[in-house]
């Protein structure tokens, strides 16, 4: 049974100094001119992490409106905003109700929607087309990703209804220890050990952005509690059926107790020198592409295979996994194996051909490559 937290707490004495301390450092890591007069969509599911989220951004816009308010009174007359701010942007909720846990979900919902209420904010809810726990049965560990593009679909949506440049997620520095524990144990690379990057696009528009990837998930309920606001718990997270559950109760555990007790400090350090190694590989491949001469008509890649870094196996990989990304063809069933398949065929002399998954068709004649993947 999902529960609401902190039902009996009264407000903290230390309430404002816990509510100054978190806001402050979202402040930090997110500035108020980068988004104060923007409409910003704040995914919130009811967990900790997205209410706290939610609350401390809502405390930024409200101080934000008041200054501005009490500056206008004071010249008695409009407000002029230096760099180009104005308070005209507002917080949007999304909330996406997966439809897979009966009437907890339902009380998620209307958990949200009820402290978005109190908060004054606009609050919508979408319900996912499966209604039934079999789905997720049926899927297994695949639900979660299933569930993730359809709730990032919505929020996109979401943002682009309503002319916001940026969506904004709630996930921690705990949620970035077990994302790149979780790569590891599945196997991974460079850019895969670099874990969840702070922004990336959802669309050519708008950006998803988590300010909080510097922040605890105990800081944030420390932060909630402090102030006696509830939150929502799912159950299905303390169970062990799913392998990231298993990472952050048993896995991490073990390796602070057993290995090193800031073991989590150290995975981040990892993630974070991963991250600038490839930002620097990144540089060199959109060097590459140009020199390659790459075009995409309708399914088909072309470009100069004589140009591609074959003297470097790993260059080589990484540029067509960029052709990859930018043709939007999807990436899951491309494995090392095959990747290496495809580099030792730009190798090869003469006419050759291979498949590959997805049912995309490399061909190497003569100096060009093309890749073309069925409609």
């Amino acid at each position: 049974m999902t529960n609401l937290r902190s039902d009996h707490l009264r407000k903290d004495p230390s309430a404002k100094e816990q509510d100054d301390s978190f806001t402050r450092r979202l402040q930090q890591a997110w500035p108020l001119e980068d988004w104060i007069d923007l409409p910003v969509v704040v995914a919130v599911s009811g967990g900790s992490d997205s209410v706290a989220l939610l609350l401390a951004l809502s405390s930024l816009r409200a101080r934000y409106l008041k200054s501005s308010s009490l500056l206008r009174d004071a010249t008695g007359g409009e407000v002029r905003f230096s760099s180009s701010v104005s308070p005209c942007g507002k917080l949007i909720v999304g909330h996406y109700h997966h439809g897979v846990r009966g009437s907890d979900a339902d009380q998620d919902a209307a958990f949200v929607e009820s402290l978005c209420e109190q908060q004054g904010v606009q609050c919508e809810v979408e319900k996912s087309n499966t209604e039934s726990e079999s789905f997720r049965k049926k899927a297994g560990e695949g639900w979660e990703s299933t569930f993730r593009e359809k709730r990032y679909a919505f929020l996109l949506r979401l943002a682009e209804s309503h002319g916001a440049r940026y969506v904004v997620t709630g996930h921690t520095k705990d949620d970035q220890v077990e994302t790149i524990l979780h790569r590891v144990i599945r196997g991974t690379g460079l850019r895969g050990l670099s874990g969840m990057p702070r922004s990336r696009p959802l669309s050519p528009a708008v950006s998803l952005i988590r300010p909080m990837l510097t922040l605890s998930r105990d800081l944030a309920q420390e932060h909630l509690t402090a102030l006696g606001v509830n939150w929502r718990t799912d159950p299905s997270n303390e169970s062990c059926e799913f392998t990231r559950n298993q990472i952050r109760h048993d896995l991490l555990p073990l390796l602070e107790r057993e290995f090193n007790p800031q073991a989590a400090t150290a995975i981040l350090r990892l993630g974070h020198l991963a991250s600038e190694a490839q930002e620097m590989i990144d540089e060199v491949i959109t060097r590459a592409l140009e020199e390659c001469n790459w075009k995409k008509r309708g399914e088909t890649i072309e470009l100069e295979a004589r140009t591609l870094r074959i003297d470097s196996e790993f260059l080589a990989r990484e540029l067509l996994i960029a052709l990859w990304r930018k043709a939007g063809w999807p990436l899951q069933a491309m494995g090392m194996k095959e990747w290496q398949c495809l580099v030792k065929l730009i190798k090869e002399p003469g006419v050759a051909t291979r498949t590959l998954p997805g049912r995309v068709v490399a061909k190497k004649e003569g100096g060009k490559l093309s890749l073309h993947r069925p409609d």
